[in-house]
């Protein structure tokens, strides 16, 4: 009598594993920028570097990575000053985008759009973004080396990590939303445009005339994949006519109006723009650095 031996799994559907993953080099590169330095009110541009043959971005990885100095007496500002909650997105009052001659975002107000995008992060994310500055204003104080800084173990260890140093992520849908990104099969280059923001909007302090900031160290990093299969199939789909989707963030206008006292606004929207997505409004209560915050006074962006 003839036998077979049965295979361990009885499923008509069985195949055997079979690897479907890319295997390629992976390198995080930091080179120097063009300006070591910058200080608020000046605007950064950073051209998207075009890479070697085969070398693709890694979705999400470009950023700039710097210190935050000049907060203390010896560079005019206070030795109490502390960096907000947040700082990376607070740093960039405008951010514009362009390629090809083309303006793919020109957003006044990046500062105030993006702090209100990141309060939708999980907790996990957030736990995870101490380099973007998302922490306790204990950790802020701690990091900034404030007089009346607190002891605490965990946050002491955070601060030997990363000290001073923070990043500004350039995290256009364009780079992040449409798979890894090929600067070499492209004629032309993709360019950010960072506007810094007024030292009010980064530091917190008892005196408003010493609010100092400015950066230092200033380094272009990005994280890379050199594949010619990856490289191949992105230089494909680019000379077939690919479409970037992205949201193009603009601030209309800002309008000043009295609580209790103004009961109705009238908004006019231009209604000519395309795709309009949707509408939104941000209430904030302004205030001169420093000072109380008037109870009174609110403003719609």
């Amino acid at each position: 009598m003839l036998g077979t031996q049965a295979p361990d799994s009885l499923l008509p559907t069985h195949t055997s594993k079979t690897p479907r993953a890319i295997k390629a080099p992976r390198a995080v590169k930091r080179i120097t920028f063009d300006r070591t330095e910058a200080k608020p009110g000046e605007t950064l541009h950073v051209h998207v570097r075009k890479l070697n043959q085969d070398e693709v971005l890694v979705p999400g990885s470009l950023c700039l990575r710097f210190d935050i100095d000049g907060l203390k007496a010896n560079n005019g500002g206070h030795d109490d000053n502390y960096l907000v909650q947040n700082v990376s997105r607070a740093l960039v009052s405008k951010m514009v985008v362009k390629f090809t001659g083309t303006i793919l975002q020109d957003t006044d107000g990046y500062d105030l759009f993006k702090i209100y995008d990141d309060l939708f992060l999980s907790q996990e994310q957030r736990d995870d973004m101490i380099l973007e500055g998302i922490q306790s204003v204990d950790l802020c104080k701690i990091r900034s080396v404030t007089s009346d800084k607190k002891t605490l173990a965990a946050e002491d260890t955070l601060t030997e990590n990363y000290g001073s140093k923070y990043v500004i992520r350039l995290d256009h849908e364009i780079l992040t939303d449409h798979g890894v990104f090929y600067p070499q099969a492209l004629y032309n280059d993709l360019v950010f445009e960072l506007t810094l923001a007024g030292a009010a909007q980064v530091v917190k302090g008892l005196d408003p005339a010493k609010l100092k900031y400015k950066l230092t160290n200033i380094q272009l990093e990005y994280e890379m994949i050199c594949s010619e299969q990856l490289a191949q199939e992105a230089a494909s789909v680019y000379s077939s006519g690919k479409e970037f989707l992205y949201d193009h963030v603009h601030l209309e206008k800002t309008i000043t109006f009295t609580k209790n006292s103004d009961e109705r606004l009238n908004i006019k929207v231009n209604a000519q723009r395309r795709s309009l997505k949707a509408i939104l409004l941000l209430f904030t209560e302004p205030y001169a650095a420093g000072r109380a915050i008037p109870k009174n006074s609110y403003s719609l962006t």
